[in-house]
């Protein structure tokens, strides 16, 4: 079991962020993480990391996160780029060298950016730079990804490119969204999470308009692609 939670509940004071999440994502799943703002995504995914005291049980690679931070050495974690200082005059391989001093040449050549080591990180754009960031992350060999919302501002071409390298890959990985279409047909589960899962299973399964009216509080239009997998349409929903 890759992560486990029972009861898992948080509050910024009086305001509830999580409440009573129970769910299990075995290793080696891709796992989407969709709900609005303020659903509580990305406090989940800190509360994985132990950086938030919650109440309630949480298992991360058979360790609690508040406890045991040497867990923190199997988890690799992208945040979102609006919070990263993009400013610094460092080029992309000192970027990746500050994760690891030997660099996958594969992990380089499948987010197409081997022949990007001398360029200035600040100057790539910003498909490029979340191909670095998402290298640097598996450069460590993590056991645990986690990414949050690592399409902002992505290319389509980019966004497809990324999710085939995360499905290749065996590490099990948890990824906040707000726009799950990109990766849709490459995960296993999805949770829909609005401070309390709405639902959490096979992508085939759980959007209903029933569930997606739970999750937004309005209807969300849904069609059904050849492949046999219910889409969401935004629209100007803020999905």
């Amino acid at each position: 079991m890759a992560v486990k939670a029972k009861n898992l509940s948080f509050s910024y004071g009086k305001q509830v962020a999580l409440k009573n999440l129970s769910f299990e994502i075995d290793r080696g799943e891709f796992v989407a993480v969709l709900g609005p703002n303020g659903a509580g995504k990305t406090t989940l995914l800190k509360c994985i990391l132990g950086i938030l005291k919650y109440e309630g049980e949480l298992w991360v690679l058979g360790c609690d996160p508040r406890r045991d931070r040497s867990v923190l050495k199997k988890i690799s974690y992208v945040p979102q780029r609006s919070t990263l200082a993009l400013d610094l005059p460092l080029t992309v391989e000192k970027v990746l060298r500050m994760q690891s001093e030997k660099l996958d040449r594969e992990i380089l050549e499948g987010l197409k950016i081997a022949d990007k080591m001398d360029s200035l990180f600040r100057e790539l754009s910003g498909g490029f730079q979340q191909r670095v960031l998402i290298a640097r992350a598996l450069m460590k060999k993590p056991e645990l990804l986690l990414l949050d919302e690592p399409f902002n501002g992505v290319d389509l071409v980019s966004q497809e490119e990324i999710v085939e390298i995360l499905e290749s890959s065996e590490t099990t990985t948890i990824v906040v969204l707000h726009n799950i279409n990109p990766v849709l047909h490459a995960l296993d589960k999805v949770m829909l999470l609005n401070r309390e899962i709405i639902a959490f299973g096979s992508p085939k399964d759980i959007f209903t308009k029933e569930n997606m009216l739970k999750l937004y509080k309005t209807e969300i239009p849904l069609i059904t692609c050849e492949e046999g997998f219910v889409h969401p349409l935004y629209g100007d929903h803020h999905g």
